[in-house]
């Protein structure tokens, strides 16, 4: 049977058909479009209704992290498949090709923005393709349906008459969601004929459950469930958000049988479709603990299934319970490296010092790795970029040349040789490291805007608060806040290898700073005797103040420097350390380093903790090295990674001392806390034998992920990280 254009590619058919030019507009009937023709399928392991077909075979679509994209290949691929078109297709693609969002960002790219990405001193905004996360509140279709989101827009519509294309376009997103919900209800309907037993009991219940959500407010678990599930698909399958908080009313009245059955059929979901980040715990702004039963319960499902995915983070505070506590440690003692901790006690007092009101500091949860957002409220771009500082000071060795390929990309601070005491090198790094910030923020502000234009996201903008009430798109300043995040990696290679310089240069004169720059220039071959100084000098991490004290002031200098850079969606940049599986890619465009680095080393930083492997002195030094800083400065997951013996949580002694050392942490100032329970021998092996380990799961910079799909270089950045005990810091 013959395909329609429309089946083929029903996104750009309802893109171009569109009654306005609006790009909004033009988003909501290509949804619309999509919506009623894209293929319905219901696998048989699946509990809820919506798509597990992340990526559709068509060359056209639209996504919250990619925006508008078009597939030459894929159209190519639909031209062979369906000659009745082919001429049809060729013109769509035509038409189509001017509003890749993606496109719009490249074209305006300077070749300075675009050589400082590629040897990754830094990247902003969408250069790599990705616009970002976000927390929409999904719980509004939940418990209003989209009869009562209808409502509200209708009533904003009648206030802003002015933005009247804006409100259309959100209502035919609306009408797009209710439309796929349907179309599943008939699909579950159809297969439920032809099926039996528990299977068919199964479609009809998803069918019956369609009849009454997403319209309508659900009534119940499987309800509730079944309308988050719908729109979460529809939406791009990012965050849940807060799930333990916005789904409590449901779980608390279900029966055991229906929390057992729901919770287990949305968990599978979240890991078969690669979920982002599920955030449980913390407290409210009146100081009220929200711990709940589906809080422990998720804890539960997390250890019994030991999932990658979704990235589950807890919140915790100082009167978090101790079960809480002990629930937690259990799901960390699977070995999945989550859930991630976060501190309510410096998490909080930050945001409100980036411009967040107190109540909604408190509303804040995790998304993507670990990024901090506004639950249902913000846009504050996770992330909106990255800064190299290892590679900064590189740059300021060499006067702006790139000590791995040897070309000026950036900036003359002074000839290195020239310098004559500590101070000099410190202000050419850190003009080099604001001149990287100035280009990061200047290519994610043009993404911002460029996206307001192109990029207008209409379900996002029934979703996030402001966005109706103002008229304004998700993308074009609606959301409640508005600020953008630009993270820091290279921290510990960058204080290393300065505190080296300082001691050996220049207050004890052992070497010139010549010989240092030839022995980097050389990769210290030659150079043995330096080598072994440099390289075996004081490391951060181990409580010594020589170089904690300028890891502090090189990060808060980053922290800072960037509170003074204002985004185009609204609000300012803040920092963090969200190194993500990147790593080791950055340590292969730098050089040889004064810390010891080689220049084909993959080892570098993967936290705000010490370079992996450098840190002796056992975990309470580490977190006295890293509390050294000012967390509040952080607005951003500022990750500190710690890998300890998998003996350590086998004892119930074991347990009690890693609360202990992590309340102290917290109490202390510390945001956050992620933690990997391996061992050498056994990452190894993996090595050696990927496939007898092929469930092995590590934590990497902010999410977890099976250890034998990394790459080899980030594989020898984790084996790096040195195994801590609780017991001694010796």
């Amino acid at each position: 049977m013959n395909k329609t254009i429309e089946q083929i590619e029903p996104f750009a058919v309802g893109y171009l058909s569109a009654s306005y030019d609006d790009i909004g507009y033009r988003v909501a009937c290509g949804m619309r479009e999509y919506a009623k023709r894209i293929p319905i399928y219901i696998r048989q392991d699946q509990f809820f209704a919506g798509s597990f077909e992340k990526d559709a075979a068509i060359g056209c679509r639209f996504t919250y992290g990619n925006g508008l994209t078009v597939s030459k290949e894929k159209f190519k691929k639909e031209m062979q498949e369906n000659p009745q078109c082919a001429a049809e297709l060729e013109r769509l693609l035509s038409d189509m090709l001017p509003f890749c969002t993606f496109d719009k960002v490249i074209e305006q790219e300077t070749p300075q923005e675009a050589l400082f990405a590629e040897r990754r001193v830094c990247w902003g905004g969408a250069h790599f393709g990705w616009f970002g996360h976000a927390n929409p509140d999904f719980s509004s279709i939940v418990k209003n349906g989209t009869n009562g989101v209808r409502d509200k827009i209708y009533q904003y519509k009648r206030i802003n008459p002015s933005r009247a294309i804006f409100y259309d376009s959100l209502l035919i997103t609306l009408e797009a969601l209710d439309i796929w919900a349907n179309r599943h209800r008939e699909q579950a309907l159809l297969l439920s004929r032809s099926a039996d037993g528990e299977d068919r009991e199964r479609l009809l219940r998803m069918a019956n459950a369609l009849q009454h959500v997403p319209k309508n407010p659900a009534r119940n678990l499987y309800e509730a469930f079944s309308a988050f599930w719908l729109v979460f698909c529809m939406d791009g399958i990012d965050s849940p958000g807060p799930f333990d908080q916005y789904m409590e009313e449901y779980y608390k009245e279900a029966s055991e049988n229906e929390r057992r059955y729901c919770l287990d059929g949305i968990w599978r979901a979240f890991y078969q479709t690669r979920t982002w980040n599920l955030c449980i715990g913390g407290r409210d702004s009146a100081g009220r603990d929200l711990t709940n039963e589906l809080t422990y319960d998720i804890l539960k499902i997390a250890k019994k299934y030991r999932y990658n995915t979704p990235n589950l983070t807890m919140r915790v505070h100082k009167d978090t319970p101790q079960s809480l506590w002990y629930c937690a440690v259990d799901t960390l003692a699977s070995g999945i490296g989550m859930p991630a901790l976060y501190n309510d006690d410096c998490v909080c007092p930050s945001l409100q010092r980036f411009g967040i009101s107190v109540e909604d500091s408190f509303e804040y949860c995790m998304n993507g790795c670990n990024q901090i957002d506004i639950f249902g409220k913000s846009h504050m771009g996770l992330e909106d970029g990255e800064v190299c500082l290892a590679k900064c000071l590189e740059l300021a060795l060499y006067n702006g040349v790139c000590g791995l390929v040897g070309d000026k990309i950036s900036i003359e601070t002074g000839a290195a040789q020239a310098f004559k005491c500590f101070d000099d090198i410190m202000a050419a790094y850190k003009a080099q490291v604001e001149h990287a910030t100035d280009v990061a923020v200047s290519m994610a502000n043009r993404t911002q805007e460029i996206a307001s234009i192109y990029g207008a996201n209409p379900l996002r903008s029934c979703l996030i608060c402001g966005c109706i009430e103002k008229g304004l798109d998700y993308n074009a300043g609606g959301p409640i806040y508005g600020n953008a995040q630009i993270l820091a990696e290279g921290i510990a290679d960058a204080a290393d290898s300065l505190a080296a310089i300082r001691h050996f240069v220049f207050d004890t004169g052992k070497y010139t700073m010549c010989e240092l720059i030839s022995a980097l220039q050389a990769d210290f071959v030659g150079y043995d005797a330096l080598y072994r100084d440099f390289s075996g000098f004081y490391k951060f991490g181990n409580g010594i103040a020589y170089v904690d004290d300028i890891y502090k002031d090189i990060l808060e200098h980053f922290y800072k420097y960037l509170l003074t850079k204002k985004a185009f969606r609204g609000g300012y940049y803040g920092g963090g350390c969200s190194p993500f599986n990147r790593a080791a890619i950055y340590a292969s465009t730098i050089g040889a380093l004064p810390n010891g680095k080689r220049r084909s080393s993959p080892i570098l930083a993967d936290s705000i903790g010490a370079v992996p492997g450098c840190d002796k002195n056992g975990p309470t030094a580490l977190m006295e090295s890293v509390l050294r800083a000012d967390h509040l400065l952080a607005k951003s997951g500022n990750i500190l990674q710690l890998k300890f013996l998998k003996t350590l949580f086998e004892a119930q002694s074991g347990r009690d001392a890693f609360i202990a050392l992590a309340k102290t942490y917290f109490s202390r100032g510390g945001q956050q806390l992620t933690v990997n329970l391996l061992s050498r021998d056994e990452l190894l092996d993996a090595q050696k034998h990927p496939e007898l380990h092929e469930d092995l799961i590590v934590r990497v910079g902010g999410y977890s992920d099976y250890f034998v799909r990394l790459s080899q270089g980030l594989q020898e950045n984790i084996i790096q990280r040195t195994e801590l005990s609780c017991g001694t810091d010796s």
